[in-house]
Order: structure tokens, then C-alpha cells, then sequence
């Protein structure tokens, strides 16, 4: 089967002149698009090279047929189109025989002849205009559409959607690359410029990135002189991988908050927190925090005694409140003055037994003792109850 109806400018014939085998590749390509069949480079021997079409040959299939699971589908016809170039010395060629009848249907529409291999043409001006939108943060379709435009709608195109997408996910990839030297760079910059600048970097089993520490020479002074309570929080993540960001904070002497350390995990798993407090104490040269103030996650729960044990582990109020927004917002409707009882009870520094006392009396008062058993459930096989809510630091 061929195309009867393409004009003669576009049909390969014998004894056309080539100053090159990548321009007859070119136009003998050029035909095969508008044809409706795709390409594959076959032998080149120095004295003679073949062009097929896609589906020239049969697919073979390793090992004993009995032990295939499922059979597999083939593009492979045996078709017998093909084009054979003679070449010279001095690195011209000419077309010396070309078979122009398949024995499959051609495809003959434009937007199924895009996603045949050999006419996928992605031009590097093409391309690099591409690049330049994905950085805007052009959206994807507004990046096809502009694309086809250029090319005078979507059926001109030389490549879809997926091919597009694929090209923007390699150059994050290659982007990230960059990134992770100038990251690398930096950190030796600073090291340099001053010694007592602290970082870790934790490579996995695949030799990729996993986590990154990081710590300035003056947060690690400011822990030297204010190292009684520390928080540590991941509730941010950053928005290009969504890695959660751990970040160390204390207090100063004027209650303002201060950065001791941050760092970059894969994940939240025990594993990962292990490293990062581990890191930590590298950092501030083994000198542990009297105490360690979290959010409710249990990982870090689990780790924390591990690394810390010396350490006070408490849960920020913070949290804890949040965690329990919905339910206090509808007490705060229809009890109006139990917001402001609440959080004096909360943030007066009181002793255990003076908070479990006013505690109980809160919830006597408004006769929440049923929303009690609720709130107090996040303590359920935790040494010391609500004790672990932290009251000591209210700028925390």
C-alpha cells in the first residue's frame, strides 16, 4: 500500500543526490511523514545504508514461549518499504533502490502520525522558548496552545502533549542537578568564609540527596547562651518537592524567637528523625536541649528518646489547640467566656497538680467532662497526661 496522491517533489527516486546520509534521512523522512509511516535507521556498512519503515521485520521473543506470561502486542509487520543509499568516499550518497509498497495501513491523519518516533522533531529554539514558560510557571496547556499556534493548529504539531510534559519533567531533573552543586557550593563558600558554619548532607542508597542540615555560625553562638528549651516543628513544606522543613527555634533574652538549625527530610519517618536530631546534637557539640518541644506526630515521638534521652519531650499548645479548632470553636459559640478561661489556664506557668486542679474545675464549670475524655485522647500510652502540653514558653 502507498500514497497515490502526494506531489513529486516529495517521492525519494533512484539516483537522487545527498551531500549527506543525514540530509537523505531528512527528506526521505520528510516523504514518510506525509506518507503516513514511521522510520528506523537500519546497517551502514560504509559502502551502502538502509532506511526502513517502523514495522520492517518481527518482533523475537526471548526465552521459551511456554514461559510468557501474557502475550505482548507488536508494531512489527515484516513490511518490505524501504530505502537503500549508496555512499561515497567522500561522504555524498545517492539513493541506489527504494520498495514503496507496506503491508499495513498507513496513518494517514496528522495527529496520529505525531506520535510515531521518527517524526517527533523537537527544535532546541522550540524547545528553549518551552523551558522559559515551564520557569514562568506557565500552565501545561497554555504551553500546547501556544505551541500549536506556532505551528498553525494542534494537527501540526511535531510532538503532543506527553512528549512536551516529558521534556519539562527532564529539565527539572536537569535543574535540580544544578541546584544541588550550587547548594554544595555554597555550603563550601560558607564553610570557608567561616569555620564554625555547620552542615550534613545524607545520601541514600541510590546516591541521591535525602536530607540536608544546615546551621549559621551565630544561631549555633545563639544555642551556647539559650539552649534551655527548643522547638522543633515540619508543619511547612517546600512547594517545588514537597519535602518537609524542620526548623530548630529557641528563645532569647527578650523573648524574640531565634533559628538554631533547619533541615530538609525525604520524609517523616522514625529513620529520618533519628538523623535529624542526631545531626543536631553534632551541631551544638553534644549538648542536649533541657527540653524538646513537638507537634503530635508519633514518628518523632518514637525518635526522640532515642537521640534525646535526656531531654524533656512536650507537645506545643499550639498544635494541640489546632488539632482541636472545630471542636472549641462550636464551645467558644455557645460559651463565649470559655475561650479567655481556656487559654489562661494554658499559658499561666502552673505547677502539674495546680493545672490538673484548674483543669478539672474548667471543665466542671462548663460541664465539658465528655469533650475532656475526647481532648485528652492524644495522651493515651504517654508517660505524665496533659504535662505534656507545654506551658513554659509562650512565645513558643
Amino acid at each position: 500500500m502507498q500514497r497515490p496522491d502526494l506531489p513529486d517533489y516529495l517521492l525519494p527516486k533512484i539516483n537522487m543526490q545527498f551531500n549527506t546520509t543525514d540530509e537523505a534521512f531528512s527528506f526521505y523522512n520528510r516523504y514518510a511523514r506525509h506518507a503516513g509511516f514511521g522510520l528506523r535507521k537500519g546497517q551502514n556498512d560504509g559502502r551502502r545504508s538502509y532506511l526502513y519503515c517502523s514495522r520492517q521485520g518481527r518482533h523475537k521473543f526471548g526465552g521459551h514461549e511456554t514461559e510468557r506470561i501474557r502475550d505482548k502486542t507488536t508494531k512489527r509487520t515484516g513490511c518490505l518499504a524501504r530505502l537503500r543509499l549508496k555512499l561515497r568516499n567522500d561522504g555524498t550518497c545517492f539513493i541506489a533502490d527504494v520498495t514503496y509498497d507496506h503491508n499495513h495501513q498507513l496513518d494517514l491523519s496528522a495527529p496520529m502520525v505525531v506520535f510515531l518516533r521518527s517524526h517527533k522533531n523537537f527544535d532546541p529554539h522550540e524547545m528553549q522558548l518551552v523551558e522559559q514558560l515551564k520557569k514562568s510557571n506557565a500552565p501545561h496547556g497554555s504551553i500546547m496552545s501556544f505551541l500549536a499556534s506556532m505551528h498553525g493548529g494542534h494537527h501540526n504539531l511535531p510532538h503532543n502533549s506527553r512528549d512536551i510534559h516529558n521534556r519539562k519533567e527532564d529539565n527539572v531533573w536537569k535543574a535540580t542537578e544544578h541546584d544541588l552543586f550550587r547548594l554544595l557550593a555554597f555550603f563550601h563558600e560558607m564553610k570557608s568564609v567561616n569555620k564554625n558554619f555547620f552542615y550534613e548532607i545524607k545520601i541514600d542508597e541510590i546516591e541521591s540527596i535525602s536530607h540536608i542540615f544546615r546551621a549559621n555560625a551565630s544561631s549555633r553562638g545563639a544555642y551556647e547562651d539559650f539552649n534551655d528549651c527548643v522547638t522543633f516543628d515540619t508543619t511547612y513544606k517546600t512547594n517545588k518537592f514537597r519535602m518537609p522543613l524542620g526548623v530548630f527555634v529557641g528563645v532569647n533574652n527578650h523573648l524574640q524567637s531565634t533559628i538554631f538549625a533547619i533541615a530538609l527530610l525525604r520524609d517523616e519517618t522514625i529513620e529520618s528523625f533519628q538523623w535529624v536530631f542526631s545531626t543536631f546534637l553534632r551541631c551544638i557539640n553534644g549538648k542536649h536541649p533541657i527540653c524538646i518541644l513537638t507537634d503530635q506526630c508519633p514518628s518523632m515521638a518514637e525518635a526522640i528518646p532515642t537521640v534525646l534521652p535526656d531531654t524533656l519531650h512536650k507537645l506545643r499548645r499550639w498544635h494541640v489547640v489546632k488539632k482541636y479548632r472545630d471542636d472549641l470553636v462550636k464551645i467558644y459559640a455557645q460559651q463565649p467566656a470559655f475561650k479567655d478561661k481556656l487559654h489562661s489556664i494554658l499559658n499561666w506557668p502552673l505547677m502539674p497538680t495546680e493545672f490538673e486542679d484548674a483543669w478539672a474545675g474548667l471543665m466542671n464549670k462548663y460541664s465539658l467532662q465528655e469533650d475532656e475524655k475526647h481532648w485528652r485522647s492524644y495522651t493515651v500510652n504517654r508517660p505524665g497526661g496533659f504535662q505534656l502540653i507545654s506551658r513554659m514558653f509562650p512565645v513558643l
